[in-house]
C-alpha cells in the first residue's frame, strides 16, 4: 500500500530532510486557534502524527502541556532530540496510547489525510474531553508564482494514488462519525525564504517524492531543479489552512 511505502521512506534519514526544510506554522494561526478553543497554561494538548515536531514547537509557546505522538521511529527520534522537554510517544491516530478524556485539544499537522477515515475520528473523540477541540492544519503552497505550478505538475506525475487533503475524504470521515460539530476553516498567509538548493529540497521532502525508488526520485528531482528559478534566494508562498471542530459531547 502507498501508506506503507511512505512510512518506510520517512523512517530513515529523510526525516532529517523534513526537519531541515519544511516550513513552520505562522504564530498568527496558532494564536487564533488558542483563543478560539480557550487554550491556556492549564490545558493538555496532543500533537498527533507529530513528525519531527514542527507543530509541536508552536504549541509549546502556548504554555500548555504538550504530548507528541508519532508512529515512525525516524521522525520521533528527531523530535525527541530537538524537543527533549516534550513527552514523545509511539502511537498512531488509530491507536492513541492515552486514557479516555485526557486531552483538551488534538492538533494534526500535514497528516490527517493519511489517517483511517473511520477509525481515527472515533479514537480522537475517545481521548478528548467533552467539547474538546480537533485541529487539522495544512501548509499548502500557493501557485501565484508560475514555476510552483509547473513543479506541482511534475509531482502529480509521480504521486500515483497517494491520499491528499484536498480530496476531503478526511473531512467526510469526521462528519460521518457523528462525534464532532461542523468543521470550520480559517486561512493564514506566510512565506518561506530559502536558498535555491534548499528550495529543491523543500519539494523533495514531499512524502510521495521521498517514497519513490531511487532512480525515479532522482529523475523527479532533476525535473524539479530545472524549473526552480536560478536565484540566490527563493520565496515560496503558503496558505496555512486551519480547520477546527469540537467533540459534540
Amino acid at each position: 500500500m502507498v501508506r506503507d511505502v511512505v512510512s518506510k521512506a520517512w523512517d530513515s534519514p529523510a526525516a532529517e530532510l523534513y526537519e531541515r526544510v519544511r516550513p513552520t506554522y505562522p504564530q498568527s494561526a496558532i494564536a487564533f486557534i488558542v483563543e478560539e478553543l480557550g487554550i491556556d497554561e492549564s490545558s493538555d494538548l496532543l500533537d498527533l502524527a507529530a513528525g519531527t515536531g514542527k507543530l509541536t514547537r508552536a504549541l509549546l509557546h502556548t504554555g500548555a502541556r504538550v504530548t507528541a505522538i508519532e508512529p515512525l521511529d525516524g521522525m520521533r527520534s528527531v523530535l525527541a532530540r530537538e524537543l527533549p522537554e516534550v513527552t514523545a510517544m509511539a502511537g498512531s491516530a488509530e491507536e492513541i496510547p492515552l486514557e479516555d478524556g485526557s486531552v483538551d485539544a488534538v492538533f494534526v499537522g500535514q497528516a490527517f489525510h493519511w489517517f483511517d477515515p473511520e477509525t481515527a475520528p472515533r479514537e480522537i473523540a475517545r481521548v478528548l474531553r467533552p467539547h474538546g477541540g480537533l485541529v487539522p492544519i495544512w501548509n499548502t503552497r500557493e501557485e501565484r508564482e508560475g514555476w510552483i505550478g509547473e513543479i506541482r505538475e511534475v509531482i502529480e506525475r509521480y504521486k500515483r494514488d497517494a491520499p491528499q487533503h484536498e480530496d476531503d475524504e478526511w473531512r467526510k470521515g469526521v462528519d460521518d462519525s457523528g462525534l464532532f460539530d461542523p468543521i470550520q476553516l480559517r486561512n493564514f498567509e506566510q512565506v518561506q525564504e530559502v536558498s535555491r538548493p534548499e528550495a529543491i529540497e523543500v519539494f523533495a521532502s514531499r512524502s510521495y517524492v521521498a517514497a519513490l525508488p531511487e532512480d525515479e526520485r532522482n529523475r523527479a528531482l532533476e525535473e524539479i531543479a530545472a524549473i526552480v528559478p536560478d536565484e540566490e534566494t527563493i520565496t515560496i508562498p503558503y496558505t496555512t489552512e486551519v480547520y477546527w471542530t469540537r467533540r459534540s459531547a
